[in-house]
């Protein structure tokens, strides 16, 4: 029968995987949309990206693949736990890293309409228009501080006097944005927690039968 330890490791180590999977794809796919022409659909998005660990992203998933594939030989490789072993400290190390990378985004919140403000002031004014055309707002403060950039949302003064500033709509944007990324982040630590004590169970219980195969040579039982 087949051991109900080691499938439930094998069971939460592809999870393991598939948030390296995750990780992985939704790099590339930032990536991608990072290139692509503005505009209103994907011109905030892409902005706040700009600021995003990208790079420790995909070094993570990378990592996350290598310590898949090294849990495989000490997955079958029964009678053997140094590869466990080493198995257990890169599941810490790639749990480690995902935590930075999620306490970063995390503290980006908390400074996010100071760092906005930069962000808006080094756009083009066609992406300033696109992001007014997105939140329905003119210029960043208000329509006077920085000017507004004319457009269909903010076609005249008096329209855009009307309309809120952008700080607004443009920071609850990214608070959404964020925490929706650092709370990704902190849910695949935790599949990191749950991959790691599977893999301790596993020790142990290797470690429980090589202590009772032992005794079994002892008792003349080792070649039955």
């Amino acid at each position: 029968m087949a051991n109900k330890i080691l499938l439930t490791f094998l069971g939460v180590d592809l999870l393991f995987l598939l948030t390296g999977v995750l990780l992985i794809v939704s790099v590339f796919m930032f990536r991608a949309g990072m290139n692509a022409t503005p505009s209103i659909s994907n011109v905030a998005t892409n902005l706040l990206m700009v600021q995003t660990p990208l790079e420790g992203a995909l070094v993570n998933a990378i990592l996350i693949f290598f310590t898949f594939v090294l849990s495989l030989p000490g997955a079958f490789l029964t009678t053997n736990r140094a590869i466990l072993r080493v198995h257990s400290w890169f599941v810490i190390i790639c749990g480690l890293l995902t935590l930075v990378i999620g306490l970063d985004v995390w503290f980006a919140t908390l400074r996010t309409r100071s760092e906005l403000a930069s962000v808006w002031a080094t756009q083009s004014p066609q992406e300033q228009s696109l992001l007014q055309q997105k939140f329905d707002c003119c210029g960043y403060t208000s329509s006077n501080s920085p000017p507004f950039q004319t457009d269909p949302t903010c076609p005249t003064p008096a329209a855009a006097a009307a309309k809120e500033g952008c700080i607004g709509p443009f920071s609850l944007y990214a608070n959404q944005f964020e925490a929706v990324l650092f709370t990704i982040m902190f849910g695949i630590v935790a599949i990191d927690v749950i991959t790691f004590f599977s893999s301790v169970v596993v020790l142990k219980d290797r470690a429980e039968q090589e202590r009772y195969r032992h005794i079994d040579e002892k008792n003349g039982f080792g070649t039955i």
